[in-house]
């Protein structure tokens, strides 16, 4: 395929919509906000409107101060809100495809390694992992603050004259930035592991309301999964990891206490409760109490 017949055009970091408040340092950062700005302006419009996307050829982060913006990221859909963090690796296919009037965007733009040089790189393929589950991270109004201040400070280094180091002051001020997004990543990993347990916990808590209104009839995963909308192999996984005991071990046990019960009461035979507890036969029943109990059931009520 030619060049000039691709799906998505290269973005390339100079090829960012000049807003007016643009600051650029070479080939390798652009910081800009439209602050105080609407969409509606051009070059702006024709940016946000273009009807087809764009491969990036740098890092990209928006930092969403109020308004809504909608994106398309490798076919994923994201919807920025306030106080909303957008990170765009190099190589990613966007869309811009909707933003509000109201809408107040910072963005830093960079490439190349000389202003990311001393990230550890442990840190940096963690925060690679999370990307690749999800572009966008949700802060707190006290940590989108630190952000804009820091984005400021990059600002006012930018525009001092005469100042020599201001690409190793800025690469100063990215770095807090980015060990603040390793932080916000400790953060977001931390609550989805919360609420995946929740999640467990609530499945184990269903299933376990299920067993104990079914299991008479019902002692194989198949039904329970299909109530609960899930595989065998999934529910049971769960089950095992929330309660360290396997599904069927739970409802064997409710099968073999109700079995107890109605044994030590003295007023059924071996075969009625093989048939209270919908046994195929009395000897089927007697193997299943035997090997959860080490006995017989007739051994157990003579006990």
């Amino acid at each position: 395929m030619k060049k000039e017949d691709a799906p998505f055009k290269e973005l390339h970091l100079l090829m960012l919509p000049y807003t007016g408040r643009t600051l650029v340092y070479g080939d390798e950062l652009v910081l800009t906000d439209n602050i105080g700005m609407c969409f509606d302006t051009e070059p702006v419009s024709d940016f946000v409107s273009s009807s087809y996307p764009f491969k990036l050829t740098f890092t990209l982060v928006m930092f969403c101060l109020r308004g809504v913006m909608r994106v398309r990221l490798n076919l994923k859909e994201y919807t920025l809100a306030e106080n909303d963090v957008l990170i765009v690796l190099p190589g990613s296919i966007g869309e811009c495809l909707e933003v509000g009037a109201d809408t107040e965007l910072i963005v830093i733009g960079f490439s190349g390694h000389r202003l990311m040089k001393e990230q550890q790189s442990s840190l940096n393929m963690a925060f690679l992992r999370l990307l690749t589950s999800t572009s966008l991270i949700h802060v707190s109004p006290g940590q989108m603050e630190e952000s804009a201040k820091l984005y400021h400070l990059m600002r006012e280094k930018m525009e001092q004259e005469n100042y020599c180091f201001k690409l190793e002051a800025v690469a100063g001020y990215l770095q807090v930035l980015f060990y603040n997004g390793y932080q916000w990543m400790l953060d977001y990993n931390r609550q989805q592991l919360h609420e995946v347990r929740n999640r467990a916990q609530r499945l184990f808590d269903a299933f376990l309301e299920l067993v104990q209104a079914h299991y008479v009839l019902h002692r194989h995963m198949g039904f329970y999964a299909e109530k609960l909308c899930l595989t065998p192999k999934y529910l049971s996984q769960v089950i095992l990891e929330v309660s360290g005991r396997h599904a069927t071990d739970w409802i064997r046990e409710y099968v073999i206490l109700e079995a107890k019960a109605l044994l030590k009461s003295g007023r059924y035979t071996v075969q009625q409760v093989s048939d209270f507890l919908n046994f195929s036969n009395a000897s089927f029943f007697g193997k299943y109490f035997k090997a959860s109990v080490g006995c017989t059931p007739r051994q157990y009520m003579l006990k």
